[in-house]
């Protein structure tokens, strides 16, 4: 089965991006995320397949004692390389060594981590721009908008699932 680990975020901030997603993949034609949803995230650990879960529950649920819930931004938007468009985050240096060392804990039940939890640059997707033309327009239209600003609690490290199509949450661990 496959699995991300991500940050759930949730209060107005989701609210806000949810609404985003509905209206730009519409709008310009790009309705990816819209047809293949996934809860509003950051992701701290890309996709996986592992054969049994029990020992990434044990192991997250231990992780998650060992660290203090801290604090994150939404602030405005941003993209990758003309392709994605997301709403900008930026982490606190701690936050930032709990992702690492999220990582290396994963390691040691040999969940390998590839080039994009190395090279990690935590954001939240609001839509893919799969033609030059249609990123162009998806980007002209978001920096029409008020610039977004949130102020989050990194308070929880969650388990989604993929069974089927569709990311569904799995297993949800807090940090205090």
């Amino acid at each position: 089965m496959k699995y991300v680990i991500v940050y759930l975020i949730k209060g107005k901030a989701k609210r806000y991006h949810e609404g985003l997603i509905k209206e730009v993949g519409p709008k310009f034609g790009e309705n990816y995320i819209i047809e293949n949803p996934i809860p509003s995230h950051i992701t701290l650990k890309s996709p996986f397949e592992i054969k049994s879960i029990n020992k990434l529950e044990e192991i997250l649920k231990d992780f998650t004692k060992k660290y203090k819930a801290s604090k994150i931004q939404i602030d405005g938007f941003g993209n990758f390389k003309r392709f994605v468009s997301f709403l900008d985050t930026k982490f606190s240096k701690y936050t930032l060594q709990i992702q690492k060392d999220l990582i290396r804990e994963l390691e040691l039940i040999d969940i390998k981590y590839n080039k994009f939890d190395k090279k990690w640059n935590p954001h939240v997707t609001i839509a893919y721009g799969n033609k030059p033309e249609t990123f162009n327009q998806i980007w002209n239209y978001l920096k029409t908008l008020d610039s977004p600003h949130f102020d989050l609690k990194f308070d929880n490290i969650t388990i989604l699932k993929k069974p089927r199509k569709y990311w569904k949450i799995y297993r949800e661990f807090e940090l205090k």
